[in-house]
């Protein structure tokens, strides 16, 4: 790394290429900015399951931090930011790929934005202001994610604490401040960590101020006490003994690659394999029977059996499981509506769950509220945009051979809860919500079924059904249940999953894992058919989160905003570089 020494005490401080003002440090060079741009990447991408190196996300930022504090023209900041992210998601996203195709490459140049849309107000803050990047980094980063969580319908993967999902002690604050609490913490040592890298570069030089002696003090202070503190708080809340055990679930899991040009396993097979799993699974009694979402292709609502009478034996059976064993049976389905007096949408389809009771009664339904773009549904269907609804449905790959066929499902109508009382807990009954695919990757959406705003919680456990078949087999299906395990914590609730492809089974409300299905060897992204059968947890604990939702998420949201107007302030005033 090729380095400039200067003094910058000697430099007016309206110079517009003065230097950190706490360091003696500049880097000039392209290389130097790439090495330490392509450093961030490399260690940022082992942090995230199944890899899982935990570690060394705190100091996975480091690297881009001295390059974003010292490099000694902005516009090269931002240009290999924006390429460190860029790198970072084409490198980690690319399950997407097998799904989505060109939608990844997308995603992945959208993505990408938000590192030198972080890196600028940070520059400014830290450069002009003299803040210690272990208390700037954490509020620019979250207010960061915060916003990834929500732009564009959200993509909440990849916050630094799902790289904690296994640490408990560090992931129990987010029962107050969401999982971005963890991932304020995680960040706060970086920036303290890139603090002292650049203290001990100044120290080689004249330009280290008592000033930057304290502030470089102080963000270390602050960041090692937010890191006690949460551990702390994290032991105190994994030693109270608040939970309880719920009904014995049954997780019932396919291994059925899915594609856009049809699936490779007949539906009539899949039928047989999970109804095989069931029986098997029924010897253990269990009050419920968890499958996949969409495990085989299946219409289940009222209205729909007229029009598909073929999907009549799927429907019998499961109401036969149901009855036979005493037991709810919670399985993924389509749903079908036929609306003629909407010129616009004479009919519509639902990605639901259905809900069949041990009494033989009409079984209940939620359909999904969070979906998901491009994959099912295609934004400006109706209004003054339509226009490009249609272009767009044309090109997706879902359109048909004709470029026509309008596959985009419509949104649930709210989050709904269902009851039950179980054989095992016959005393009690149990409320439950049902997240489908990535709804258990957003936190507002599973604190949605938790509280709604009420002032008691609305359920018990959430059960998750998904098919995570879209994207093959590899890194996704271990991230997707890291992330779950934060919506658990969050809102002290036990989480049961059945995932086609993935990675099924429990998740305490403490946050910790068990009873995955496994093979021999057992494989650590899924992959495999079977079943599990365990208690899901409940916990009485109703957590500020659960009643104040992402509170901390939007406070750093909004510092970064009022840092981005401090930079704009600065600029137009003439303090700072182009």
């Amino acid at each position: 790394m090729e380095r400039k020494r200067v003094n910058a005490e000697a430099l007016p401080s309206s110079s517009a290429s003065a230097p950190l003002a706490a360091a003696g440090l500049v880097l000039s060079t392209h290389k130097a900015c790439l090495l330490l741009a392509l450093a961030t990447v490399a260690l940022k991408s082992v942090i995230f399951a199944p890899l899982s190196w935990w570690p060394l996300g705190f100091i996975c930022l480091v690297p881009w931090l001295v390059m974003v504090g010292c490099a000694h023209q902005a516009p090269r900041v931002y240009a290999y930011s924006y390429l460190l992210g860029l790198a970072f998601f084409l490198l980690n996203m690319r399950w997407m790929y097998h799904a989505t195709g060109w939608g990844y490459l997308a995603l992945s140049i959208y993505q990408a934005v938000y590192f030198p849309l972080a890196a600028c107000p940070l520059r400014s803050v830290v450069r002009r202001r003299h803040w210690p990047l272990a208390i700037a980094f954490p509020l620019v980063w979250v207010g960061s994610e915060m916003l990834r969580a929500v732009v564009i319908s959200g993509f909440p993967w990849f916050f630094l604490s799902h790289s904690l999902y296994s640490v408990l002690s560090l992931i129990q604050i987010s029962d107050v401040t969401g999982a971005y609490g963890a991932s304020f913490v995680v960040a706060a040592i970086n920036g303290a960590v890139a603090d002292l890298v650049i203290a001990r570069e100044a120290t080689r030089s004249t330009s280290l101020t008592p000033f930057a002696v304290r502030g470089t003090r102080l963000g270390v202070g602050v960041a090692l006490t937010l890191l006690l503190a949460t551990i702390l708080y994290g032991q105190f809340q994994l030693h109270r003994d608040t939970g309880a055990d719920g009904p014995r679930v049954a997780v019932v899991q396919g291994d059925y690659l899915n594609s856009v040009n049809g699936d490779e396993v007949k539906d009539v097979d899949k039928r047989r394999t999970y109804f095989a799993m069931m029986d098997a699974a029924a010897k253990e009694e269990p009050d419920l029977f968890l499958l996949p979402e969409s495990p085989w292709i299946m219409y289940l609502n009222p209205e729909s059996r007229g029009f598909f009478p073929e999907h009549h034996d799927s429907f019998a059976t499961l109401q036969g499981y149901a009855r036979r064993f005493g037991a709810y049976v919670v399985t993924g389905s389509a749903s079908y509506e036929r609306t003629p007096t909407d010129l616009l949408a004479p009919e519509r389809k639902y990605n639901s769950a259905t809900v069949f009771y041990p009494d033989g009664r009409e079984p209940g339904r939620y359909d999904k509220v969070h979906l998901v773009y491009f994959g099912e549904t295609v934004p400006f269907r109706f209004g003054r945009f339509r226009f490009l609804y249609f272009w767009l449905n044309a090109v997706m790959p879902f359109s048909g051979p004709d470029h026509d066929y309008e596959y985009s499902l419509f949104p649930g109508d709210g989050f709904h809860s269902f009851s039950m009382t179980p054989r095992s807990v016959p005393d009690r009954s149990f409320r439950f919500g049902i997240p489908i695919c990535y709804e258990d990757v957003m936190p507002y959406v599973s604190r949605a079924f938790a509280s709604g705003g009420e002032p008691e919680k609305r359920v018990d456990f959430l059960l998750n059904i998904s098919n995570d078949g879209w994207f093959g087999r590899g890194v996704q299906q271990p991230q997707h249940l890291a992330i779950c395990v934060f919506r658990a914590v969050e809102n002290r609730v036990g989480i049961a999953r059945a995932v086609n492809t993935g990675l099924s089974g429990f998740i305490d409300p403490t946050g910790r894992v068990h009873g995955v299905v496994t093979g021999e060897p057992p494989s650590p992204w899924g992959g495999l058919a079977g079943y599990s059968v365990a208690r899901v947890k409940t916990d009485s604990r109703y957590t500020v989160y659960s009643r104040y939702g992402d509170w901390f998420g939007w406070s750093c949201a909004a510092m970064w905003l009022a840092l981005f107007v401090d930079y704009w302030i600065v600029r137009a005033r003439g303090l700072m570089e182009a």
